[in-house]
């Protein structure tokens, strides 16, 4: 049990160490000596975990895509409407990606790695599975059009909402001097805003902007709340 302790712990010591070098550098740039250097340990001990750099990239993108999923899975509550849920789900990945580090990390891999390793075409098409069964609740209780197809509408969510991140993240060196800044819980406010008029059914577009509303409120910065700019920004 004691080996099997201390080799979790240095399994551990690697991805943290991964995490670091990639955040750093991008995957492509990253140097599996600057890995090796960066987790203090010699060549032989890290290869009795890892033989390359892909499978460790590969191992952060499970870990971390594991997360995301029992996150969005916890928020989709069984006794909630499936469009709410979506929503919500959202918003509730959006917070993880905000807190966890390795979470944060296996997006930003899956993107790099994406049509090249599997863990990166898991990570989008199990998010495509879950978003898909909550669409098929929707469209059953009438909140999502019936004439659309879940999985297309799924694709649309994770397309969206991941392509979105992914600008932002390569934008936000310019964003920093917009006053105020806008935040990741305005950008998928901002993004289910534009969503809602083409997917929701007539008689639930109203009700769901007023849910989308209170999610915002919920996920608001404190600043954010008092000033008003999550619900309007840039002062619309």
């Amino acid at each position: 049990m004691a080996r099997q302790v201390r080799s979790e712990v240095t399994r551990r010591k690697i991805l943290d160490a991964a995490i670091d070098v990639f955040g750093e550098v991008g995957y492509a740039a990253a140097g599996w000596n600057a890995i090796v250097e960066r987790t203090g340990m010699t060549k032989g001990a890290l290869y009795h975990h890892f033989d390359a750099k892909e499978p460790l990239a590969s191992a952060i993108i499970d870990e971390g895509a594991e997360t995301l999923l029992v996150a969005f899975r916890h928020a989709c509550g069984p006794g909630s409407p499936g469009f709410e849920n979506m929503i919500h789900g959202t918003f509730a990945v959006l917070n993880v990606l905000s807190t966890d580090r390795v979470a944060a990390a296996a997006e930003q891999l899956a993107a790099a790695l994406g049509g090249f390793n599997d863990s990166s075409s898991l990570f989008y098409t199990n998010w495509v599975v879950e978003m898909t069964a909550e669409a098929q609740r929707a469209i059953a209780e009438g909140d999502l059009r019936e004439d659309l197809d879940p999985e297309a509408v799924s694709r649309s969510v994770v397309g969206t909402m991941f392509g979105a991140r992914l600008l932002a993240n390569a934008i936000s060196r310019r964003d920093v001097n917009q006053d105020p800044p806008i935040d990741l819980t305005t950008r998928l406010s901002q993004l289910w805003e534009l969503l809602l008029p083409g997917i929701a059914s007539e008689g639930s577009l109203s009700y769901l902007r007023q849910f989308l509303a209170r999610e915002v409120l919920r996920h608001a910065r404190p600043d954010a709340a008092r000033t008003g700019t999550d619900a309007a920004p840039d002062g619309e």
